[in-house]
């Protein structure tokens, strides 16, 4: 099922670009196991010539990826982000195969941020790109977060996210690109060091906010 309207997102981005990346973002926030990373960076790879210049797809990334998904993020966001503001942890449990609830990801997430300002952490929880966001929409609402700060911090933190992953889509396209065509030139190699580097970035991140907080 997943899978299958994975698929269907993709191949709508073909056909539809910007407004298809708006709906896949939205639906990616309503189905929940759906991978929120997957979704912009195949936008990425899919919608922004792998041809061209760095400046010029950085502006593309920015129109045609950052602005439908952080718009669709911070919409979707609401749904998660009510229910555990306005149910409490009662409505939340009753809701959590729907939301996705992680109650040791929550706990942790408490235990991690107790003492910090939780506008900062909301920002960087959301920017981060491997950090499950339902899952910080949810951990907001319980924390009672005004609706207007959350709001901006979500979409703030929803641009950088959407940028990094429609970057990171868009030069795993290029490179594809050059191993197809120039396989030996040096570009070529350090387009492929850079996204090694970059996943290595992704597992560093993953693990350092999955991992229990020490105690």
């Amino acid at each position: 099922m997943v899978g299958e309207v994975t698929q269907w997102i993709m191949e709508a981005m073909r056909d539809h670009g910007q407004f298809a990346v708006f709906i896949g973002v939205m639906i990616e926030q309503i189905i929940v196991p759906i991978p929120s990373p997957l979704i912009v960076m195949g936008a990425g790879a899919l919608l922004i010539l792998p041809t061209l210049s760095i400046p010029t797809a950085l502006l593309q990334i920015l129109w045609v990826i950052v602005l439908p998904g952080a718009i669709a993020e911070t919409l979707g966001s609401y749904i998660g982000y009510t229910v555990s503001y306005y149910g409490g942890r009662t409505l939340v449990a009753r809701c959590e195969h729907l939301l996705d609830v992680d109650w040791n990801g929550i706990a942790s997430l408490e235990k991690r941020f107790k003492g910090r300002k939780e506008v900062v952490s909301l920002f960087l929880l959301r920017a981060i790109p491997v950090f499950p966001i339902s899952l910080v929409s949810v951990f907001a609402g319980l924390l009672r977060i005004p609706f207007k700060p959350f709001t901006i911090c979500t979409l703030c933190g929803a641009i950088f996210r959407c940028f990094f992953l429609g970057f990171v889509g868009w030069w795993i396209g290029m490179t594809y690109e050059k191993l197809a065509t120039q396989l030996n030139s040096v570009e070529t190699i350090i387009s492929i060091i850079m996204l090694i580097a970059m996943f290595t970035v992704f597992g560093c991140l993953y693990l350092k906010f999955r991992r229990p907080p020490r105690q």
